[in-house]
């Protein structure tokens, strides 16, 4: 093989190599778009439930509730309860829902100083529930998370149903925003007081997700206050 051939073919060799070095940083980078730095943020969160369409008892708001935040991978130990209820059995016209619960949230800046500013608030619940303080590091040390769409759709065969679309509309504004949870294109509710459209409910929502051993990990703030 003369001279001038053996440096092309080092010179292409070089080169397919240097492309598909590229290509695998270029697909490393892409598996690892969608995993951020996370912690557990702990919220408490209330609202007063206002329906034209669909009333519910107490214990029958708490059930949904329970269920969305179930769906969303709230961290294990979280609370809904209600307040305000007259008929214990039957439907209530403005039911208060306290929803306590964590959920992963990006590990920006001003997440985690917030976290160090509350630090001694939980630090005070976790004495007052008998458990060591050692356990807020726990609370509040970092971890991988990925973004994950969760989507609730109003069948009849569903927990959430076409008529739960003002509890849908109330519960996102007012508890799953606030908590970090994205509402993403696609997203639908369509609620007409004192109707109930087909199809009303077609949420679609994205939210952190933890590793299943860091689900486990339970919160400072998790037990009734």
């Amino acid at each position: 093989m003369r001279r001038s051939s053996l440096v092309i073919l080092v010179g292409t060799l070089v080169l397919v190599c240097g492309v598909a070095r590229a290509a695998g940083a270029a697909a490393a980078s892409a598996a690892d778009a969608g995993t951020v730095s996370a912690v557990w943020v702990d919220h408490d969160l209330a609202f007063t439930y206002m329906g034209f369409t669909s009333h519910y008892s107490c214990s029958g708001i708490e059930g949904k509730v329970s269920y969305v935040m179930k769906q969303l991978g709230a961290r294990p130990g979280y609370k809904v309860t209600s307040y305000g209820c007259i008929n214990m059995n039957g439907p209530e016209i403005m039911p208060r829902v306290r929803v306590r619960a964590a959920l992963p949230q990006e590990a920006t800046p001003e997440v985690l100083a917030q976290l160090e500013t509350d630090r001694s608030k939980r630090e005070l619940v976790a004495r007052a529930g008998g458990k060591p303080v050692a356990a807020i590091d726990e609370v509040t040390a970092k971890f991988p998370a990925t973004w994950r769409n969760v989507t609730f759709e109003g069948t009849p065969l569903s927990d959430v149903q076409d008529g739960d679309c003002e509890l849908m509309e109330q519960l996102i504004r007012n508890v799953l925003k606030p908590m970090g949870v994205r509402e993403i294109e696609g997203s639908n509710l369509n609620c007409v007081p004192h109707q109930v459209p087909i199809n009303a409910v077609n949420v679609k929502l994205q939210v952190l997700s933890a590793p299943q051993g860091d689900a486990g990990v339970k919160s400072a703030l998790a037990e009734p206050r």
